[in-house]
């Protein structure tokens, strides 16, 4: 049997024969054939890819372990996160269902060589660090950071002498590189040259170690708390940031970037305040507040009524907790809203969840809100005989905590400035005396006692001044105070059951007060005209908790947290990753840590926590034992469980937590009977309480639910601004001035994920714009000849006209991205090109204005100067009896004439002499600048024609290679036949040679069954030298007919090269002419215009 082989495997000799002919052909290729176009970079060519889905999910790791060094300056190694799926987002353009982000090359830690495998790299690199002495730093087995030098380094083991002289011997992998001294104390973090951990730990404790608390990671400001007022602040410092003298890191830095952003681009603004419980997240919102507030207002009553705002939310919405004595309790949006110029015409505050359960718990060392200390220690003696009012310590909704003072704080005081501030917001006396009624009424109902009264453990209220006084102050009867107390659906309460409702009632109560009090604020800050839709929002809302005791307040307040953290990482990491992909630029994915597990963890239906919790709820037997167990039987791999407290722990960002199941459910539901109780309060309380009596039983949600729902608007109100991040740092556990506690500081820049933020922000660009909204706001800066068709075309010339180097910006597929600095350069460009044309404008004015004036002025004074001559000549003819036909008169006025006019007649003729002679000698210089410029023109024909004969002798040249040119293909035209009739040939030999075959294996006979075999392999190898010749016969004709091809289009694209070239030498052959004969005439014209000239000077002067 016969082999057929490839032809890509078995060369003809035709094949050999054209390949030799088109490497000659390359070889004599002429080198004045124009360059080949250079290739595009593919990363400016390739495609868009497919979007990452909106949210996606990662599983969450424990937050206390160590994390690695993040960028490429760092020795140590990263780890692989497992993604998981995300079925609930608050964010309404979201999928619900999306792939796995492994699917589309996620965000997950990837696996980074480990010092010790790195092979020769690592080897050369600390061989480079004992040459050269530098500093590293080396982590001790107590886990701390210290700097040192590395003396020697054998087989992963480092011997390292530190400063104190110590040497120590560790592994290569607890080394990495220390940053050079005069990096110390940085602005930006970004600025360090190598970014690790105990870097940006050692900067930041220098900084604060010199009272500067203000430090920026990249587009986030990173705050420290300093435990004391002043640094930094107040008008003389608000007015130099918005005069742009100060621009070191600052609240009012970021307030007047947020400010200025929406004023250039007319987009809302947000800024984000987050941090841990106690690390000064209610101040750093203060100073952001005050300085937007300064920046678009004139001491305007808007303004005030703003600042007197902040005082009493904070009386009424903070307190005092183990780690903050001014511990904002509830979540705060204040969104400011401007006009088109840049003023503020009104605000708007949206709040979240209230902590209710410390109106009537309070844990050691705690107090309740601001607003109690400050009624009972500032009231004035008609207002406490009016509210019956005693000390704190006898109410014991506030002595449980033993705290009743904070140090350094005059509630006294406090409650007069709440009074003003109410009088500023215009809430009149009357409503000022139902608000403190009310809350004199929620302190003597913790007061109020109950009387077992059988032994099945049933109450009744016991009437004293406690329950008179509440029923009093509440505007209710004293009966109707007690049944409301002790008795639900006419059945009477058990001890625990009727506690349960005197603080449910409370809570109640105050909650609807301070819903009051929220909305008559905003209505006093709305303002009087319509906003324009920019508004600048600050975000104030409670930090990440975590005590020894954790319920269901910390449960909700830990889940915000959660939620505004992937927040911070959807819009630094994932959506600008995103966006850098679908632009198609040259990008490296930053990796970072998502928390998406642990939201999944609370919202997933129907086995998430919350779900969980909320069913659990609705069930009126259920216990806390019930709801665990549930846990455990849907969560159990993602949570841990503490069977001797009925506890279960969660992964948070900023680390695990164990909550008490304990109260829960209770605290969930928010049992109130309103049954029983809309009837009690609609007879008080009516001014305050309107809204939530309106509710239904079947309106009445639980308060995860209902907490949720409020998170998830306000997020989505976050979703519509650009993002300005500040994270608030504690510097140590114990509120002390001047302490730094690394392990502290350190936890807190591993959960807010500094590092990753830094080496995000090394890498990305930090302005962007569409090619139109960049053509549009710098298309002023072109210059009037440049003609560009669109956007695209627009931009590059813009950027190409001011030189911006290539790596300072990159051309996406509908934008531009920018480094800082050639954006600002534009900025200050167009801002001066604009202060020039409003310069011109205004100078046009002046001038015409002037001009006005000044003609204004002259008729006036033509008018004042005739009067007064009138006035004048009637007094002297009143005084010297003079009449106007004096003789006298006549004669003198006749002489002043006379001499008069012979003045006039002299000054002539002398200014006609003068003219004569300048005349004589301008016609003398026209004469030998006409004599200059007659030879300038015959030096230029002079050198036109020396070009036209340039340009003829390269006409001849490209003729003679147009020769060439077809003598050549004529050569390979003949060459080209010779081979077809080759091929003829051996086609012919082949079909004779087959045609012998077939008629020798045809001249046998027939024979038995073995001769009929061999006639069959006959017929079969016949068969198969046929294949073989049709294959071979195709794959010549093909060959052939595609070096044919190939060989024309490449003549065909030299001649119209050289047709294109010479009508290029045509064309500009007939423009010299034309330009030549133009030349010539002026020269002629110019001639004729000498000689009529010089015969008109002639004959002007020829004697007559």
């Amino acid at each position: 049997m016969i082999s057929v082989s490839s032809p890509s495997v078995v060369r003809s000799s035709l094949e050999e024969m054209l390949e030799s002919l088109q490497r000659r052909d390359e070889i004599k290729k002429p080198s004045d054939l124009p360059p080949a176009l250079p290739a595009r970079p593919a990363s400016k060519a390739r495609l868009g890819r497919r979007l990452l889905p909106a949210v996606f999910g990662m599983s969450s790791e424990d937050g206390n372990r160590k994390m690695q060094d993040v960028g490429n300056s760092s020795f140590g190694r990263r780890k692989v996160l497992e993604t998981e799926e995300c079925v609930e987002s608050p964010y309404t353009m979201a999928a619900v269902h999306e792939h796995r982000l492994a699917e589309n090359g996620g965000a997950g830690l990837a696996t980074a060589p480990s010092p010790a495998s790195s092979g020769s790299g690592w080897d050369t690199s600390i061989d480079y660090y004992i040459k050269k002495q530098l500093r590293v730093w080396c982590r001790l087995p107590t886990g701390q950071w210290e700097l040192g030098n590395i003396q020697s380094a054998v087989n992963g083991k480092a011997s390292v002498t530190l400063l104190d002289g110590t040497v120590m011997t560790v592994s290569t992998g607890e080394l990495v590189p220390a940053n050079s001294e005069i990096l110390d104390g940085v602005d930006n973090l970004v600025a360090l040259g190598y970014v690790n951990e105990p870097s940006v730990l050692c900067n930041l404790q220098y900084r604060y170690n010199r009272d500067v608390i203000y430090t920026m990671a990249g587009p986030v400001l990173l705050v420290i708390n300093p435990f004391k007022d002043g640094l930094i602040i107040g008008s003389d410092v608000i007015t130099a940031y918005k005069k742009k003298i100060l621009d070191s890191p600052h609240v009012y830095y970021v307030a007047d970037t947020a400010y200025s952003d929406m004023m250039r681009d007319g987009l809302n603004r947000s800024i984000i305040i987050s941090g841990e419980s106690g690390s000064g997240k209610s101040v750093t919102a203060k100073l952001a507040i005050e300085y937007l507030v300064d920046v678009g207002s004139d001491n305007s009553e808007i303004a005030c009524r703003i600042r007197e705002s902040g005082f009493i939310l904070e009386a009424f919405g903070n307190a005092k907790t183990s780690r903050n004595k001014n511990s904002s309790r509830y979540g705060k949006l204040i969104d400011f809203n401007y006009n088109a110029k840049g003023m503020l015409h009104g605000a708007c505050i949206h709040t979240l969840l209230l902590e209710k359960s410390r109106i009537s718990q309070l844990s050691r060392s705690e107090r309740s809100y601001h607003v109690f200390y400050q009624l009972c220690a500032g009231a004035s003696s008609d207002m406490r005989d009016k509210l019956n009012l005693r000390m704190a310590s006898e109410y014991k909704f506030l002595n449980q905590s033993g705290c009743l003072k904070i140090h350094d704080v005059d509630d006294a005081h406090n409650l007069k400035k709440l009074m003003e501030a109410m009088d500023a917001l215009q809430i009149s006396h009357e409503d000022q005396e139902r608000i403190f009624k009310l809350l004199a009424a929620i302190l003597w109902l913790g007061n109020i006692s109950f009387e077992v009264t059988d032994n099945e453990n049933h109450v009744t209220v016991v009437v004293d001044e406690a329950s008179r006084s509440a029923a009093r102050l509440m505007g209710c009867k004293i009966n109707d105070l007690t049944v409301a107390l002790s008795t639900r659906e006419n059945q009477t309460l058990t001890l625990q059951q009727a506690i349960d409702t005197r603080d449910a009632l409370a809570k109640f109560v105050y909650t609807s007060l301070f819903s009051w009090l929220v909305e008559t604020i905003n209505r006093s800050l709305k303002g009087d005209k319509e906003v324009t839709g920019r508004s600048v929002s600050v975000l104030d809302i409670y930090g990440f908790e975590s005590f020894q005791k954790n319920s269901f307040e910390q449960l909700l307040i830990n889940y915000a947290n959660e939620r505004l953290h992937q927040h911070f990482i959807r819009h630094l990491f994932k959506l600008e990753q995103e966006e850098y992909e679908s632009e198609g630029i040259d990008w490296k994915k930053v990796e970072f840590v998502d928390n998406q597990g642990c939201l999944d963890l609370f919202e997933k239906k129907p086995v998430g926590l919350l779900s969980t919790l909320d069913e659990v709820s609705n069930d009126s037997e259920a216990t806390s034992s019930t709801f665990v167990n549930k846990l455990k039987q849907r969560l159990s791999s993602t949570l841990s469980f503490n069977d001797e407290k009925g506890a279960f722990k969660v992964h948070h960002y900023a680390g695990e937590v164990q909550y008490e199941s304990t109260g829960l459910l209770e605290k969930n539901r928010d049992e109130l009977n309103l049954s029983d109780t809309i009837l009690f309060l609609s007879s008080c309380c009516k001014t305050f309480l309107t809204d939530e009596l309106n509710l239904s039983e079947t309106d009445k949600l639980t308060v995860a639910t209902k907490f949720k729902g409020q998170l998830f608007k306000l997020l989505q109100r976050l979703e519509n601004s650009k993002a300005h991040f500040i994270h608030c740092m504690r510097p140590n556990g114990k509120q002390l001035q001047g302490m730094f506690e690394k392990d502290i500081v350190l936890q807190q820049l591993r959960c807010n994920r500094v590092l990753e933020t830094l080496k995000m922000s090394k890498s990305r660009y930090a302005t962007c714009m569409t090619h139109q909204e960049f053509a549009t706001r710098f298309g002023c800066l072109l210059s009037e000849n440049t003609r560009c068709q669109d956007s695209l075309s627009a931009s590059i010339a813009i950027l190409q006209q001011y030189r911006v180097l290539p790596e300072m910006y990159q051309l996406g597929f509908t934008k531009i991205y920018f480094r800082a600095d050639p954006v600002s350069a534009l900025e200050k460009l167009r801002e001066q090109g604009m202060h020039k044309v409003e310069n011109q404008f205004l100078g046009g004015r002046v001038v015409c204005g002037f001009r006005e004036l000044s003609s204004g002025i002259v008729t006036l004074q033509s008018f004042i100067r005739g009067e007064n001559s009138r006035k004048g000549n009637a007094l002297i003819k009143s005084s010297h009896g003079l009449t106007p036909k004096s003789p006298d008169n006549l004669t003198a006025v006749v002489h002043i004439q006379a001499v008069t006019r012979g003045w006039l007649a002299r000054r002539y003729f002398h200014h006609l002499c003068r003219w004569k002679k300048s005349t004589r000698q301008k016609d003398i210089m026209i004469q030998e600048n006409s004599s200059s410029d007659v030879e300038e023109l015959r030096k230029l024909v002079k050198n036109a024609e020396v070009s036209m004969s340039e340009k003829e002798q390269e006409n001849t040249a490209l003729r003679e290679q147009l020769r060439q040119f077809e003598a050549r293909w004529s050569e390979h035209e003949g060459k080209m036949k010779t081979v077809e009739e080759t091929w003829q040939r051996q086609i012919t030999s082949l079909q004779k040679s087959l045609s012998a075959a077939k008629k020798s294996l045809g001249a046998g006979e027939p024979g038995d069954a073995a001769s009929g075999t061999q006639n069959s392999d006959g017929g079969s190898l016949v068969d198969n030298l046929s294949k073989e010749l049709e294959q071979k016969q195709q794959n010549f004709d093909d060959d052939a007919k595609a070096i044919v091809i190939e060989r024309k289009m490449s003549y065909s694209k030299q001649i119209e090269e050289f047709r294109k070239v010479k009508e290029r030498f045509e064309a500009w052959k007939k423009e010299y002419k034309n330009r030549l004969r133009e030349t010539k005439a002026k020269l002629a014209n110019s001639e004729g215009g000498k000689q009529s000239w010089w015969g008109k000077i002639s004959k002007r002067y020829t004697p007559a």
